[in-house]
């Protein structure tokens, strides 16, 4: 999965569907992109936790942009641990994008970085 574009507007929108950048050989699939921002020292796991469901209702691949995070809790990793299991149910991709090494670390630590398809954060 090679992450979100744009829509039209020019940005993301939690929920809102847009497509995935694909060779063009391939079929495009429809990728639901979730913009998650870090308030105070925890994201928000209900938010997390509607977008996930809006994304799995939308039935697309699904990335989630990591990218203004730099802490989760259980109950975060739960919904995406779930929301990555539903996926995989349905044949679709989670992909985590734009991960701090201090996020990927935290990954490893609790034992689920070999669960998700994640790309690093760029310097």
């Amino acid at each position: 999965m090679s992450g979100c574009v744009p829509n039209e507007s020019g940005g993301r929108n939690k929920g809102k569907r847009s497509r995935a950048v694909k060779a063009q050989a391939e079929p495009v699939r429809a990728c639901t992109c979730i913009d998650v921002e870090q308030t105070g020292d925890w994201i928000p796991v209900d938010e997390l936790c509607a977008s996930a469901l809006a994304a799995v209702s939308a039935g697309n691949d699904v990335s989630i942009n990591l990218d203004r995070v730099e802490h989760l809790d259980a109950s975060a990793l739960q919904v995406l641990l779930a929301l990555n299991a539903e996926q995989k149910r349905q044949g679709r991709n989670l992909e985590l994008s734009k991960v701090s090494p201090h996020l990927r670390q935290w990954f490893d630590y609790a034992g689920a970085a070999d669960q998700f398809s994640m790309t690093d954060r760029k310097k």
